[in-house]
């Protein structure tokens, strides 16, 4: 078990003429400049924003400079407005659409106002795409949900980590063959920090991700390779922040629906020289969503559910026999987002990924007696749950309080749990068969019994399981975390503090398959392993086997 406690206090000073920093790991910022048409600064001037993806409309109040910031704002694409004779100064209506509001980004919207009965209203139109935040140095990618959809990507969310600059794919995969833990600039996928929802997902045991989801679950994921806060860390790699869908004021919903069949797959031409040579799949990919009000502007809902299966086929290592394996995973996601006033949002979520492959497990050799020693249940991924408040205390001081509870399980559990695996480094196969071993009454000088093979016409070949399968493994590798993340605002400045604890638990139970060995002393020895390392001879005549030393 790891306790982890970390308190950062972070003094983020900007010499820019709009340049405040205040955004946390699950929201974003507007902020700008109000002035008249000669470019004058416009004080006490009150905007407003409104979204679908915020439950309650924000406003601020522009300062003695005319400037303005609206804080905690959910990412998403945001309306800036200011009525009519804003602030009984005879102006005219200003409205500007598509403001995108992106993860830990300040979007810059300037507002000139124009006389009033000049023009009844205003409206910029402005199709540039997303503000630039010239607030932070932070190097990166943040990618929405309009962005993601169109990409030809595999269709989870670890699949979109290498849009970024700077981000590689690191040749791992899962069970299922996707793409996960990239490298950033360099660095391997353990070293990276994985966030989703506010929790911390990297896994407690080795690093890399603890958790995936498919990209319909998504509503922004942020890709942070260098140059991030103090808030961040816990990471010598990139970071890599998700946030997922919200309910909103109406319903709205997906259905969707992929597959492939083995007969679309070529087959296999080219064979490893160990393991299992792949042999085609068969995958069915289909989910549903539904987002809404349970009361407007009070309390959404967000749900969604998206089973997967794929079927992997295999022809064994030497013998080529046909097997193949299972891997199915319910993902799932939901999230209750609660106004409990104007100035504090209560959003809970939860997501999962619990993963099972059954049948013929292809790390293995492929090469074996029995095809049962290769066969068995491989579970992995997990839970998550998140608690989290974004308050407003005042219109220049937010606070992130949440709660983070990770649960990921790693678990092998082999069909024949009580067989002692037993493998020959070397075997010889002749006519499509293993050739059997002769004991013999011979002991060597260190009292090993000798046996052999007589191998003549035959090849040798490496690994084989004559009984047994290896390790089983039941793995917990879970978390929980707290934290408190506050910032303040003065000016153009901004002063972040804030608290985090976690307590990592790793609990691990592995053994060897089969019964334990009992020597002659009567003392067991637990389970155990048996390995035949047979050398490789060679009769040089009738009467001569050369063998090595």
């Amino acid at each position: 078990m790891r306790k982890v406690l970390m308190f950062v206090f972070a003094m983020c000073l900007s010499l820019a003429a709009v340049g405040v920093m205040a955004q946390s790991q699950t929201t974003g910022s507007i902020e700008g400049t109000v002035t008249d048409p000669q470019g004058n600064a416009v004080p006490g001037v009150t905007v407003n924003v409104t979204s679908p993806n915020l439950i309650s409309a924000q406003s601020a109040v522009s300062d003695d400079s005319g400037r303005f910031r609206i804080l905690n704002l959910p990412p998403g694409r945001y309306e800036v407005k200011v009525d009519a004779n804003a602030a009984g100064k005879g102006f005219a209506e200003f409205s500007k659409g598509d403001v995108e509001v992106n993860l830990s980004r300040t979007s810059s919207v300037d507002v000139q106002l124009q006389v009033g009965g000049v023009s009844g209203t205003v409206t910029v139109t402005d199709t540039a795409g997303a503000a630039v935040d010239t607030s932070s140095n932070t190097t990166g990618t943040n990618v929405s949900r309009e962005q993601f959809e169109n990409f030809p990507t595999q269709r989870t969310v670890q699949s979109l980590y290498t849009i970024s600059p700077s981000v590689a794919r690191s040749g791992l995969r899962d069970a299922s063959g996707r793409d996960r833990d990239p490298s950033v600039a360099g660095s391997s996928g353990p070293e990276n920090n994985y966030i989703l929802d506010g929790v911390t997902t990297t896994d407690p045991a080795f690093g890399g991700s603890g958790a995936n989801l498919p990209f319909e679950f998504v509503q922004e994921v942020e890709i942070k390779t260098g140059a991030y806060g103090a808030e961040y860390g816990k990471s010598t790699g990139g970071i890599f922040n998700v946030i997922t869908k919200s309910g909103g004021n109406r319903f709205t919903g997906d259905i969707f629906g992929y597959f492939g069949s083995k007969s679309m797959v070529r087959s296999t031409e080219n064979f490893p020289f160990t393991g299992l040579a792949p042999d085609g799949f068969s995958e069915i990919d289909a989910g549903i969503d539904i987002g809404g009000p349970i009361i407007k502007d009070k309390l959404w809902f967000f749900g969604a559910f998206n089973p997967q299966r794929r079927k992997n086929f295999f022809l064994t290592q030497t013998l080529r026999q046909p097997v193949e394996n299972q891997i199915t995973t319910p993902f799932y996601s939901g999230k209750l987002t609660w106004a409990v006033n104007s100035a504090n949002v209560f959003t809970f979520s939860t997501f999962g990924d619990s993963t099972k492959q059954e049948g013929h497990l292809f790390p293995l050799a492929g090469f074996e007696a029995n095809l049962a020693s290769s066969r068995g249940v491989i579970e992995t991924g997990g839970t998550n749950y998140a608690f989290r408040v974004n308050s407003n205390i005042t219109p220049t001081w937010i606070g992130e309080f949440s709660l983070g509870l990770h649960f990921q399980r790693a678990n092998t559990l082999p069909e024949l749990a009580n067989e002692t695996l037993v493998t020959d480094r070397f075997a010889v196969l002749r006519a499509g068969a293993v050739l059997p071993v002769t004991e013999t009454t011979v002991f060597s000088a260190g009292g090993l019994r000798l046996a052999f093979v007589e191998g003549t016409g035959g090849t040798v070949q490496r690994n084989f399981v004559r009984s047994g399968f290896g390790l089983q493994s039941e793995q917990d590798r879970n978390r929980w975390e707290i934290a408190a993340r506050l910032q303040n605002i003065y000016g153009r400045h901004t002063i972040k503090y804030g608290f985090e604890y976690a307590v990592n638990l790793y609990g691990i139970d592995t053994k060897s398959t089969g019964p334990a060995l009992n020597f002659a002393s009567g003392n067991p020895a637990g389970p155990h392993r048996i390995e035949n390392r047979f050398a490789i001879c060679s009769r040089t005549s009738t009467t001569t086997i050369t063998c090595p030393s």
